[in-house]
């Protein structure tokens, strides 16, 4: 019987010391483990929604600018060619002589906001800048200071890190495409038209290259 109660003596002791601070510590490790875990799924599935998201804004962007290069109303120059993107002067304080290469569209795109209702007969005009990225210079023929008042600017993309004229000889049937950082001047002072352009656009480390082709010029007087 002595043995018995000795035995239920040893069975109701509790815990020692070293035991509890060893459960103490294991569990501790477990929950840190647990939320280191957890936050770095966090953080994967976090950059990985930022890289989703700018490869969004990126194909957004190019094809906006694609289609709007693409749906250009065609403008007859002086020297009497078709030219649906030209180089034009847009004047004004902020810009003086510097040229860009502009498009009209026939109807306003939703992305430019106006404080009144939209007009259609808008001159876009493309201006990067290394700080700023790539914006839209615009106004609409329309508007009774068009060609007083400077051009209105809306931002397209922070992101474009570098813009490049693509040239390419058509007359030329082994002609390798030239690329520029500046674009082209003829003899008379006036540029040149590229047939693509390259926009990079860079974000946190990560850089995508796209290209947008512009329509080819020609000789005579457009049909309506």
């Amino acid at each position: 019987m002595s043995r018995f109660k000795a035995r239920k003596r040893k069975l109701k002791k509790g815990f020692t010391l070293l035991e509890v601070m060893f459960a103490v510590f294991f569990g501790a490790w477990i929950l840190a483990m647990g939320t280191s875990f957890v936050f770095s799924m966090g953080m994967v599935w976090g950059q990985g929604a930022e890289v989703w998201l700018f490869q969004k804004h990126v194909r957004g962007v190019s094809r906006f600018l694609q289609q709007s290069i693409d749906n250009a109303s065609m403008r007859v120059s002086q020297d009497q060619t078709e030219t649906p993107v030209y180089w034009l002067q847009r004047g004004g304080q902020a810009y003086g002589t510097e040229q860009f290469l502009t498009f009209d569209l026939a109807t306003s795109p939703g992305v430019l906001v106006w404080e009144e209702e939209p007009l259609p007969y808008v001159v876009c005009s493309l201006h990067y800048d290394r700080d700023d990225g790539l914006s839209l210079l615009w106004r609409s023929r329309l508007e009774a200071d068009f060609g007083e008042q400077e051009p209105r600017k809306t931002q397209i993309s922070p992101f474009v890190r570098d813009f490049r004229y693509w040239y390419l000889d058509p007359e030329d049937e082994e002609a390798e495409w030239e690329v520029e950082e500046e674009p082209r001047k003829e003899a008379n002072g006036n540029y040149v038209n590229p047939q693509r352009l390259e926009l990079l656009f860079s974000h946190e480390g990560e850089d995508i290259r796209r290209f947008l082709v512009l329509p080819n010029a020609f000789q005579g007087v457009p049909v309506f």
